[in-house]
């Protein structure tokens, strides 16, 4: 048995296509809002009690970085930053011989970028500090 549709439901599908072709929403014609900066409020003093200073704990707990960054470093960036730290020094090779030509900056421009900062990344950086 076949189904035949109202024209009306016809005629409404044809409107909403030209209306989703006809006017189209382009980022141009939305108006950003403009950027205001928020004022940083600073750290309230922490109350004195008999002669003592209290340590203010939400200043305390947010210094250095996390348990979960430090192993999520530990387990994953390391390890690839060891990779890293290898492919760079055998893709070194032969960009130091094409940066001779340009003399000896090249060459060390090519370990900074190829060797040394992989190194500083995997080996020197504080753990846990992205």
């Amino acid at each position: 048995m076949i189904r035949h549709t109202r024209p009306s439901q016809r005629w409404f599908g044809l409107v909403a296509a030209l209306l989703f072709i006809a006017l189209p929403v382009q980022a141009d014609d939305i108006e950003p809002e403009p950027y205001v900066e928020e004022a940083v409020e600073p750290e309230p003093e922490p109350e004195v009690e008999a002669g003592y200073r209290v340590k203010n704990t939400t200043a305390a707990a947010n210094k250095g970085p996390s348990v979960g960054s430090k192993i999520y470093d530990c387990a994953v960036l390391r390890p690839f930053g060891f990779a890293a730290t290898l492919l760079g020094a055998v893709f070194f090779v032969p960009v130091a011989v094409l940066a001779s030509a340009s003399g000896m900056e090249g060459v060390e421009a090519a370990w900074e970028i190829f060797v040394a900062a992989q190194v500083r990344n995997t080996f020197t950086r504080p753990l846990g500090d992205f």
